[in-house]
């Protein structure tokens, strides 16, 4: 019986990666962002700005070869109209093991929350889930620096855990998880009466999302979520999923982003904060090396409808 079980998981998953539909004349612009460099660039994340005094922000991780992920930070720069060079993001989250994967609240509102994946604590090699804030602009602005970190106790666990995504009102995050059958997505609710800054209650596994299906983005409804998932040749690809009712519909791949080539594929789905445009990781021919950056507006990804 778990042959057989195993065996219809596999062809789903052959059904899932398999891309008959992309061409080169299916293919849309896609913007390449100023950030990318030779190194890996990956899990993008846009901040926007809520006051005209300070600038937009671009969150990403950059990677050189074998050495550890670090979180770097772009700022929007107005009079250029471009994203100025990239720095890292500050003593107190920067660590010596590797730091990747963040959500950030949106600049210039305060206490500005940041949750992101680490492995701050030297002594075990798993990422975990910290979560700091910054609690003013600082003198010039917007370069107050984090407090230092805590780990989200309710949600770390031996295994790795990773991605983050929040909901628009912040109560909800959801977050991947990797166990003995692969990467799985969980969510979890704060804790009640315990508002924005509060912690969050245990974690629920997502049972119709499949293992392997995970690192995911959603639109301020949370009806529409991007994800990532295998596709042939041991790579990984971009899907969607639409909610009907309580629950996940069918996943269908996003075959405008998944392009045939490149030994990693395309990956980490990050939405714009108002839904409209997607970021996402690609080492698909054209870029400057490794994983690139890329941005592309929803409304012309020619999504597929799901069930």
């Amino acid at each position: 019986m778990k042959q057989t079980i195993a065996s219809l998981f596999l062809l789903f998953l052959a059904g899932l990666g398999s891309n008959p539909g992309w061409s080169q004349e299916s293919q849309v612009k896609l913007f390449a962002l100023q950030v990318n460099s030779p190194a890996d660039e990956d899990d993008p994340h846009f901040a926007p700005s809520v006051n005209a005094l300070l600038t937009s922000r671009f969150y990403f991780s950059r990677q050189e070869g074998k050495g550890k992920p670090v979180i770097m930070v772009s700022k929007w720069e107005k009079k250029a109209n471009k994203w100025g060079e990239a720095f890292t993001i500050g003593p107190y989250i920067d660590s010596k093991a590797g730091d990747a994967s963040c959500f950030v609240g949106e600049e210039g509102k305060f206490p500005q929350l940041i949750i992101y994946a680490t492995r701050k604590d030297e002594k075990n090699s798993n990422f975990d889930l910290y979560k700091t804030f910054r609690d003013g602009p600082g003198k010039d602005r917007e370069d107050k620096a984090f407090m230092p970190a805590r780990p989200l106790i309710s949600l770390d666990t031996d295994e790795d855990e990773m991605y983050p995504w929040l909901s628009k009102d912040q109560m909800q995050i959801f977050f991947s998880r990797k166990g003995k059958d692969g990467w799985r997505l969980w969510t979890a609710r704060r804790e009640a009466g315990s508002g924005v800054e509060g912690n969050f209650a245990e974690p629920n596994l997502l049972n119709e999302i499949p293992p392997g299906f995970h690192h995911v983005t959603m639109n301020p409804l949370g009806t529409l979520m991007f994800l990532q998932g295998p596709v042939e040749n041991n790579r990984t690809g971009i899907f969607q999923a639409k909610k009907t009712g309580a629950k996940w519909g069918d996943i269908k791949p996003v075959e405008t982003l998944n392009h045939p080539e490149g030994k990693i594929g395309s990956k980490s789905p990050n939405l714009s904060r108002d839904g409209l445009r997607l970021y996402f990781a690609s080492d698909r021919p054209g870029g400057q090396g490794g994983l690139d950056l890329y941005s592309i507006l929803v409304s012309d990804l020619k999504l597929t409808k799901t069930n």
